[in-house]
């Protein structure tokens, strides 16, 4: 089918201005008014009050909401610019404490007290407790959302894909472009995204989405973390996850694999790729078996299950084939990677298990290690910086 041919049957129409009359495509005057008619995007058309600025869909004439007695007027939404969307400071981090809690560990002598330790061991934690903190990173990012397009006049219509990605981001966590020192094209931490400034919507897409997987994996192990203690979200608390997962390399993996294989639900099939997995795999196989290393899979595959729904309640089932058609366009270049994939997860005991294997296999000795304190201050006070 002829593309400008489906946008002038489908997505265009050229209205007056003045009256919003519709015209067929080959007119070029308003016969009420005499004046030029445009050509506009239908979704884009909007009346609106010349007295009190009320809006109202096409099919309203007059305004009902005050006492002005002329037509509503007809006017064109404007797309935000890219810039807009980038320079959109806004740090969500405090809105993800969804409730106050008894205690406020801000200090590491408290976060890891004995009791806590053991409070953490015991784990008594239920899977109704796990599915609420997913609702509720959802439900947050929601809100936010809405209060960006309110407070910014932000039409999502008007976005392009990249764009739209880049303002879901936005609603959990900082996300900056800048030229980064690093073969990939961004990374996640201490509570910010970075993201190449390489002017390739493909790239940044796909980049946004790996990390912001991480993010929300972190995100959903300090929600557990503070259920269980009882505790506010700190700054100490965050840096505890951020070291967890990166102190061991099986840690290091499942975090890797959940990031790819949420990353893989919006690419094409040929295109998926694990290359920071596959990073790892030498550290891997020093300390870890074939088999540990499925386990870390699984365990990776069941996390991206969860994080795939938060994320796949604001990028729908067409968001997703526009992202796959926009990654088709690019010089991406095919890869075997889906033989890494797994369809393998965890039912609900076998990944409570896991959660706390992981939370807690090395926590005694970093509370008793220097180095380890060392390094979570050092992590809590990067924490810290970014959450102002």
């Amino acid at each position: 089918m002829n593309l400008v041919k489906l946008i002038d049957e489908r997505d265009l129409v050229k209205i007056c201005p003045k009256c919003g009359k519709k015209y067929l495509k080959n007119d070029n005057f308003c016969g009420i008014h005499d004046a030029p008619i445009k050509l506009s995007y239908i979704k884009d058309l909007v009346k609106r009050c010349k007295a009190c600025g009320a809006e109202y869909p096409e099919d309203y004439n007059y305004c009902i909401k005050c006492e002005w007695d002329e037509p509503l007027e007809v006017f064109s939404k404007p797309r935000p610019h890219i810039d807009e969307i980038r320079q959109l400071k806004y740090n969500p981090n405090k809105r993800y404490n969804f409730k106050k809690h008894q205690n406020n560990f801000a200090e590491f002598n408290d976060l890891l007290s004995d009791e806590n330790i053991n409070l953490l061991k015991e784990f008594n934690f239920t899977q109704l407790q796990f599915d609420t903190i997913i609702q509720n990173i959802t439900n947050t990012s929601k809100m936010i959302m809405e209060e960006f397009i309110t407070k910014y006049n932000i039409y999502m219509d008007k976005l392009y894909i990249s764009e739209k990605i880049l303002l879901y981001a936005k609603t959990f966590v900082k996300t900056e472009y800048k030229q980064v020192n690093t073969s990939y094209y961004g990374y996640y931490g201490y509570n910010t995204i970075y993201v190449q400034d390489i002017d390739s919507d493909p790239y940044e897409i796909i980049t946004i989405i790996h990390e912001l997987s991480h993010f929300l994996l972190s995100e959903i192990l300090e929600q557990i973390i503070s259920e269980i203690l009882n505790t506010d979200k700190t700054d100490a608390l965050e840096a505890l996850v951020y070291h967890i997962l990166h102190k061991d390399i099986f840690n290091k993996v499942v975090d890797e694999y959940c990031a790819h294989t949420v990353e893989a639900r919006f690419e094409n099939f040929a295109y998926q790729d694990y290359g920071s997995y596959l990073d790892l795999l030498n550290e891997f196989a020093q300390e870890y078996s074939k088999k540990h290393l499925n386990i870390a899979k699984t365990i990776g595959n069941t996390f991206a299950i969860y994080i795939k729904s938060i994320i796949e309640s604001f990028i729908t089932a067409e968001l997703r084939n526009e992202i796959k058609y926009e990654l088709r366009k690019s010089d991406l270049k095919k890869t075997n990677d889906f033989q890494y994939a797994t369809d393998k997860k965890n039912n609900w005991n076998k990944f409570r298990q896991a959660i706390k294997i992981i939370l807690t296999k090395n926590i005694d000795q970093i509370m008793y290690n220097p180095k380890d304190l060392e390094k979570l201050e050092n992590t809590r006070m990067k924490f810290s910086e970014n959450n102002k």
